[in-house]
């Protein structure tokens, strides 16, 4: 038998029992007669819906991947339901994988973890504690890039490892009795946050000195969302100071959006020496207060980037006045408008 570089197991098409059954059954078999193969390099398993009686075989492709193949790419997704699957202990020491992936698989609060050449972490659709995290890390030594992907329960995050440089969170679902996510990792250099958070994560400058890359890819979502404007209002003051330091930046369009209104309240955007910004706007005319006054801000920028839709021609002659403005009186260098063009 030829042995292949990865097994990558899909479960999208098994749309009843007897065909999650049948599937999970030809994965085992197929498992029994690579046991003894010794070069496969990554393992996928995703898509499967967790019910107990499917543990033990969870259990078996867990133990192949680490144990027998010692992969150096496992990806172990399971779909959420109501039950949970526990990854399990065996799979917490091993000193050959360098990336891992986990979809809603509960990490044991009481174990310890040795992934001594773990590069890259992703974690997600899964209750989490700062306990945990700081386990996990600890076991950690060489971790690069950390991805924690709609996740809650957690409230402080420390990052004090030198290596890790790059931090991804995206779509925090804080519950009632997480206030917010506060974060402390004065060593990386690139922050992504991103998605839909139902709940604040906070970052101070003094707390991601290191930064050089921010990107703000988020929408927050509070319960009331016309009774919070004023709280919209104040964090994305607060997410600004906290990355004004940042060389690289990226913005959503739902920072865009309350820029603006910002912007038409008097606020003063904090001024900064970024390099490269990305705006991701609609290019309504309501959006050039806040882009314009935020670009003034940014005086040092030497790319801008702005994508989006809604691009017309009132939108090109407002954007190309201005953008030439700073051509002539700072240091912008080029432009890129990547939108749909309409007349």
């Amino acid at each position: 038998m030829s042995v292949p570089a990865s097994l990558r197991y899909v479960f999208y098409h098994c749309k009843t029992k007897e065909d999650t059954l049948d599937k999970v059954s030809l994965i085992n078999r197929e498992l029994y007669y690579r046991k003894s193969c010794e070069k496969i390099r990554k393992f996928v398993a995703y898509g499967i819906k967790y019910v107990e009686c499917y543990a033990k075989d969870i259990d078996l492709w867990v133990h192949f991947a680490t144990k027998v193949a010692n992969v150096e790419e496992f990806f172990l997704g399971i779909m959420p339901g109501d039950q949970k699957y526990e990854f399990p202990r065996f799979a917490h020491k091993n000193a050959r994988l360098r990336n891992l992936t986990l979809r809603h698989c509960q990490l044991n609060p009481c174990g310890s973890f040795h992934w001594s050449s773990l590069v890259s972490l992703s974690i997600g659709l899964v209750e989490l504690t700062d306990g945990v995290m700081e386990t996990v890390l600890s076991g950690c030594p060489n971790l690069e890039c950390l991805e924690l992907f709609a996740f809650w329960g957690i409230q402080h995050l420390e990052i004090s490892s030198v290596k890790l440089r790059k931090l991804t969170i995206e779509s925090y679902f804080g519950r009632n009795h997480d206030p917010w996510l506060e974060i402390l990792a004065p060593y990386i250099q690139c922050l992504q946050l991103k998605g839909f958070c139902r709940a604040v994560i906070r970052i101070r400058q003094r707390n991601v000195a290191s930064l050089v890359t921010a990107v703000l890819h988020l929408h927050i979502v509070f319960e009331d969302e016309k009774r919070n404007l004023e709280n919209q209002y104040s964090y994305l003051k607060e997410l600004l100071h906290s990355v004004a330091h940042a060389e690289n930046l990226e913005l959503s369009p739902w920072c865009i959006k309350f820029m603006s209104i910002l912007e038409l309240k008097g606020w003063q955007f904090p001024p900064s020496t970024r390099k490269f910004l990305r705006l991701g706007a609609t290019l309504d005319r309501l959006e050039f207060p806040g882009i314009c006054s935020f670009l003034q801000s940014s005086s040092d920028v030497e790319t801008l980037v702005i994508y989006g839709s809604g691009y017309n021609r009132i939108s090109h002659e407002l954007l190309s006045k201005y953008t030439m403005r700073m051509n002539k009186e700072g240091s912008l260098r080029r432009i890129i408008v990547t939108a749909h063009f309409y007349i």
